[in-house]
């Protein structure tokens, strides 16, 4: 069964070193089911280590709009160059189901004179005795001179 997802993303700086990924949007079904979905992790810097660590947020606290707190690890992400970005490894194991996940991102590109666009991609493969999956998410953000910096 294929399942689309529409949202949006927020990465919010949390601490010099700490990323809030804040996601929001509708699962929908093949079926026509159209689901509520959420997620929340904290993307964290180790400057000594030189790494990425993803860490989930806890229950309690993902309604609390920027003072979520660091729940238990998620996974270490190791990263190298790849072409004309960054790609990351990461493995999670949930009791008895394993989680892999891949990033890509890339690094902006002109569209149109004075546009560009940051993409960045994930995927997980899930597979154990409970969960058999593959899910991959694109998310694209375009920088043009009618918006803002924020």
């Amino acid at each position: 069964m294929r399942v689309l997802k529409l949202g949006i993303l927020i990465l919010r700086k949390r601490k010099p070193s700490e990323l809030l990924y804040s996601e929001q949007g509708e699962l929908r079904t093949e079926n026509g089911f159209v689901l509520k979905a959420n997620r929340k992790y904290i993307y964290r810097f180790d400057a000594d280590e030189d790494k990425i660590s993803v860490w989930f947020v806890t229950e309690d606290s993902k309604q609390l709009g920027g003072n979520e707190e660091v729940d238990y690890l998620f996974h270490d992400m190791e990263t190298e160059h790849a072409g004309s970005g960054w790609v990351g490894k990461g493995e999670h194991l949930c009791e008895l189901d394993m989680y892999w996940a891949y990033y890509e991102f890339r690094l902006p590109k002109v569209m149109e004179e004075g546009q560009e666009m940051d993409v960045f991609g994930v995927r997980f493969k899930v597979k154990g005795p409970q969960k058999d999956y593959t899910t991959d998410t694109a998310y694209e953000r375009t920088f043009s001179a009618d918006l803002a910096a924020r």
